[in-house]
């Protein structure tokens, strides 16, 4: 029948495609393999390369090299990963200035003050109304950064573009944001030997060209386990890079950022620097380093989320049993352990209410009392 031989064709159709499909597949898996090769649309046969054994007498010492020590290395990959809205996009268009201009990144210096050149590939925020205006805080040259803007381009970390873009505009750092939009659709992220394939692409063409490579992700969604077990996808994508940075906003201070050193194959970790995003003080304000990692900091985030509850149920306690705004200081503190606060909680809690503590009286038959001030009464 006519339904029967429409649903013919259909069945035909789709193997078809899935059969061209599978052999593309097949072709350039071999291509990466070195198996084959294309010229001018036909497959020839590669050269079949033949591992060899040197020994380590014959093997050349190379020094490292760096873009920002110890935080980024030439020729190497370094993972930057953040939560949404922490600013980690700010960031890099400063770090893309820094390079472009030759200025220092916080407190060192790249490449002894001589600008280089940034390729800045994205698919999260525009060019026009986000990175320019960004760079532009940060002070950057635009003449020595460079961007796609092609909503039909699908670019992945083995496209030949990409070592293109690497041979026409010779760049010092190559910054992929995020990382999941260049790894390919088809490859599993929690699948180790699917993302070191992909991943060796970007590795090597680091080393060949020795430059620096940063990879943007995001962390993922459980928000628990350390920095490096937070990273979405294989933990090989950490592995693969010589250094990882972790970005994230300090507890009790929303305004203030933190970039700590997470991973440093080929250098002692470097310090943990504070700043805060400034578009009038030059896009990135330096503030301080400290030792403290983002293990420390989400330590401290949950140590505050679970206090604040307790903290705000004992103001309100206080300030329920001081009706006259006085009362002695030691039924007050007895009173507070009676009904389970703590001492570090109910110490908060009087400094938050802004509660002093005075000695009335004289010799043995002063008494202290917690005293409201006179707004709080």
């Amino acid at each position: 029948t006519g339904e029967e031989e429409k649903r013919g064709d259909n069945v035909e159709e789709r193997p078809e495609k899935d059969e061209q499909q599978r052999v593309a597949e097949l072709i350039r898996e071999a291509s990466k393999r070195g198996l084959v090769t294309t010229k001018g649309g036909v497959i020839v046969p590669g050269k079949k390369h033949k591992a060899k054994l040197i020994s380590m007498q014959q093997v050349e010492e190379k020094p490292i090299q760096w873009l920002f020590h110890p935080y980024i290395p030439k020729g190497k990959i370094t993972l930057c990963a953040a939560y949404p809205g922490v600013g980690k996009t700010y960031l890099l268009c400063y770090i893309a200035a820094c390079v472009s201009t030759g200025k220092p990144f916080f407190n060192s210096t790249p490449f002894h003050n001589d600008p280089g050149r940034v390729i800045y590939l994205t698919t999260e925020d525009g060019a026009g109304d986000t990175l320019k205006p960004r760079m532009r805080a940060c002070g950057a040259n635009m003449e020595n950064i460079a961007t796609v803007i092609d909503d039909e381009a699908s670019l992945t970390f083995d496209s030949p573009e990409i070592e293109g873009f690497v041979k026409e505009f010779s760049p010092d750092l190559i910054i992929f944001d995020p990382f999941q939009s260049y790894i390919g659709e088809n490859v599993e992220m929690n699948a180790a030997n699917k993302t070191r394939s992909v991943l060796n692409h970007i590795v090597a063409l680091a080393e060949k060209y020795n430059i620096a490579i940063v990879l943007i992700c995001h962390f993922n969604k459980n928000q628990k386990g350390d920095a490096i077990t937070r990273i979405i996808g294989s933990t090989d994508i950490v592995g693969v890079c010589r250094s990882y940075l972790a970005l994230g906003t300090v507890p009790g201070n929303k305004e203030l950022r933190y970039m700590s050193h997470e991973k440093s194959s080929l250098a002692h970790k470097g310090l943990t620097v504070l700043f805060e995003i400034s578009p009038e003080e030059g896009g990135i304000k330096y503030v301080d380093t400290t030792q403290y990692t983002m293990d420390d900091y989400s330590s401290m985030a949950s140590q505050t989320k679970r206090q604040a509850p307790a903290l705000e149920e004992c103001k309100d306690f206080i300030m329920r049993n001081m009706p006259e705004g006085k009362r002695l200081a030691k039924e007050m503190e007895d009173l507070l352990k009676a009904n389970s606060f703590s001492e570090a909680t109910y110490k908060r809690a009087k400094a938050a209410l802004n509660i002093i503590s005075k000695r009335i009286g004289f010799g043995k038959g002063a008494i202290w009392y917690w005293i409201l001030p006179s707004d709080s009464q």
